[in-house]
């Protein structure tokens, strides 16, 4: 079985000229992906789970699917969830990304920014020091826990010790915080000198800038620039509400927080079930100076 190519991005620039380097395989990626749809509401692509170690045939459905030249499609991000660990294409991916390129060691101190999903349960027993919370509002003080164990933070006013962690793991959260350069210089001041923040976020690989959706008032109340779109929350029922969808804008963001390098990295994987495009996580690297 092959590996998987993470190839590093940097901008827009970059981007394109990737693009324009794979058009013929990117075409036959797109094709393989259209011979997997074969008009059943649910179905199943045989691969390898990174994170069982073993044969896998993920599952797929029609929920939050777009069309693609005119075809309703999979968003295969979403989905691709394996029967055994319960994580989707961009989960497993992520863990993938993680253990075999940032290669942290058994004792690393982690951050994770969910603590009540299968994601969270996954790492926890694959490293022993890791950290999960969920923003709960004001159910309980900051930096506490409820009775069940959950640990309430806000992203943007994180009660950890500056110099905490050696990396800090964002799943789709940036895009729903309106503050989201605050969110990443809190991100930057918790990591270790040396350590990594590796996130995802809903991506527009063709444009530079954010796309703002909604902005928050002077006196509190949010404004909607688009119609409002909601993301699934396994918290609620109702969703969260996505303030952004990003461009590459996002990297320069993320060096403003403070970071020393900041880098998108591509990858596709047919045999890994990593499917659909664009498939981008990203990378911001604390310097190594106190």
């Amino acid at each position: 079985m092959a590996g998987v190519e993470w190839v590093p991005v940097g901008g827009l620039a970059a981007y394109r000229e990737l693009s324009a380097s794979l058009a013929l395989e990117d075409r036959r990626r797109r094709a393989f992906e259209r011979s997997l749809m074969q008009g059943a509401e649910r179905f199943t692509v045989p691969g390898r789970c990174w994170v069982c170690g073993q044969p896998a045939d993920f599952q797929v459905d029609y929920s939050y699917a777009y069309p693609v030249d005119g075809v309703l499609t999979p968003n295969w991000r979403e989905h691709l969830r394996c029967p055994g660990c319960q994580l989707n294409g961009r989960m497993r991916a992520t863990i993938h990304f993680f253990e075999e390129r940032l290669r942290p060691s058994q004792d690393a101190s982690i951050y994770l920014m969910e603590q009540t999903t299968p994601l969270f349960r996954c790492l926890a027993s694959r490293f022993p020091e890791v950290t999960g919370s969920e923003y709960l509002g004001r159910e309980v003080g900051f930096g506490e826990r409820t009775a069940g164990g959950i640990r309430n933070e806000s992203v943007t006013r994180l009660t950890f010790a500056a110099a905490s962690f050696d990396f800090v793991l964002s799943l789709d959260v940036f895009e729903h915080l309106p503050e989201v350069g605050r969110a990443l210089s809190e991100c930057h001041r918790v990591l270790r000198p040396g350590g990594r923040l590796l996130f995802s976020v809903p991506f527009r690989p063709e444009h530079a800038e954010n796309l703002v959706r909604a902005v928050v008032g002077e006196g509190g109340e949010i404004q909607h620039l688009l119609p409002p779109e909601y993301h699934g929350d396994p918290l609620s029922a109702e969703g969260c509400l996505a303030f952004y969808q990003f461009g590459w804008e996002l990297l320069d963001q993320v060096r403003a927080a403070g970071f020393a390098e900041a880098c998108g990295h591509a990858f596709w994987s047919r045999d890994f079930g990593y499917l659909g495009a664009p498939l981008i996580l990203f990378v911001g690297r604390k310097g190594s100076e106190p």
